[in-house]
This record gives structure tokens, sequence and C-alpha cells, in this order.
């Protein structure tokens, strides 16, 4: 099991839910929430900020990033005014930055564009500038 996928259990188990009643409360399909757990992959930030608000608690908890359930660090920009920033601070190129990533200089353009990354790309973001994911996406937590 991944870190989230543990995350997602003991939360489940904390609430004495079962996956059935959290796929209805989030309106998505029992399938979709199973595949989290049998098919390793994490949710679209969308589902996972609505987990969040739902479970009442931080994304970099429900990801494993942090021990600590109610750590929000958030942030009023969007999530492209934040990599900036942060890409910026650090004094390395949006060229360097993306490629100690592994991702391509694409991915950034396209986010710069108003496209949302991929979870794991967010998840990856957050632990390179030692930043939370609540801090990183900003203002879409507002939703």
């Amino acid at each position: 099991m991944n870190d989230f996928q543990e995350r997602l259990q003991e939360l489940l188990v904390d609430n004495n839910m079962s996956r059935l009643q959290l796929s209805k409360i989030l309106n998505i399909s029992s399938t979709t929430i199973n595949g989290y757990f049998n098919n390793n992959y994490y949710p679209t930030i969308d589902i996972a900020i609505s987990m969040s608000k739902f479970f009442k608690c931080s994304l970099d908890f429900l990801f494993g990033l942090s021990d600590k359930k109610n750590n929000y660090q958030r942030s009023e920009n969007s999530f492209f005014e934040n990599l900036n920033y942060l890409i910026q601070s650090s004094g390395i190129s949006i060229a360097q930055t993306m490629k100690n990533l592994n991702m391509s200089e694409y991915n950034y353009y396209r986010w710069r564009n108003g496209l949302i990354p991929k979870t794991i790309n967010l998840i990856e973001l957050a632990k390179y500038f030692e930043v939370s994911i609540d801090y990183l996406i900003g203002n879409m937590l507002k939703c």
C-alpha cells in the first residue's frame, strides 16, 4: 500500500465507513474508490479536495506527507502563482526545475494556461519545494 491508500483506509476506519459509503458521499463510483486501493492510482485533485474537506484533514495528511491531520498551510494565490513564486525564489530556472522533477517543461506551460497538474505531480512539487499541497494549490481549496 502507498501512503495515500494507508491514510484513506485509516480515515475510513476512524469514521466507521465503508468504501461504498464514501463513494456515495463523494458522488463517485465504488469502482473508482476501489481503484485507489487496487490499482495504485490517485484521485483527481478535485476529488482529493472533497475527501480532505469531508474528513477535515489537510491534503498533506491525506497523501501521507504529514502526520498532522490539520496542518493547513494555505495561500490565497492560484496554483500557478504559487508555483512561479517558488521557482523564482529557488533561483533555479524553469527548465532546470522541471528537469530536477523529471517532468516535461510542456507541463509548466500547460499549467500556466490554467490546467491543473495531476495529483502525483502536485505531490512531487510539494516535496521538491518543501511546501504543503494545500499551499501549492492555494485558492482551489475555496471551492
